[in-house]
């Protein structure tokens, strides 16, 4: 497990450093699809960990501020208007840390800049979107084609 960990961590080093995947391997003696399984589980398991931290850390700042709005609480309720503040901003922060905040309201523009109307988000809707995303990129590209065509056209003309 130690060897393996040691590879694991030289792998990640030296695809850091934009060493080739096919490189790494023949330095490790295996074959690239072998490197890029264990690349792969390598890195899920190093995601994962990251997660654990991350909600480990979550859990915890959650009871600090909760402790924190327990001690506060008692005042809120009783009408001191500072501790009143104090608790809403500690509900303000569990809120944003736990991801628990009312979504925001977003707007999609459309090819001129104004708003799309979605009412449901029916199927039907999001048919219509995607139509429209797919006619803005197939402008987008046109209009690349057209600059590359200039300046094929300028390189000719030299």
């Amino acid at each position: 497990m130690a060897q393996v960990a040691d590879r694991r961590r030289e792998m990640f080093r030296r695809r850091r450093a934009g060493e080739s995947m096919d490189s790494i391997a023949k330095s490790f003696g295996i074959s690239r699809s072998t490197l890029a399984k264990d690349f792969t589980r390598a890195y899920k398991s190093y995601l994962e960990e990251e997660k654990t931290e991350a909600d480990v850390w979550r859990r915890f700042q959650t009871d600090r501020y909760e402790e924190l709005l327990a001690a506060v609480w008692p005042e809120a309720l009783a009408g001191d208007v500072r501790a009143n503040e104090q608790a809403s901003k500690l509900i303000d922060k569990l809120c944003r840390l736990n991801g628990w905040d009312v979504p925001v309201k977003a707007e999609v523009s459309g090819p001129d800049g104004g708003p799309i109307a979605l009412a449901s988000g029916s199927l039907e809707e999001m048919e219509q979107l995607f139509n429209i995303a797919r006619q803005v990129h197939a402008d987008d590209d046109t209009e690349e084609d057209e600059d590359l065509d200039d300046e094929d056209a300028d390189d000719d003309s030299r």
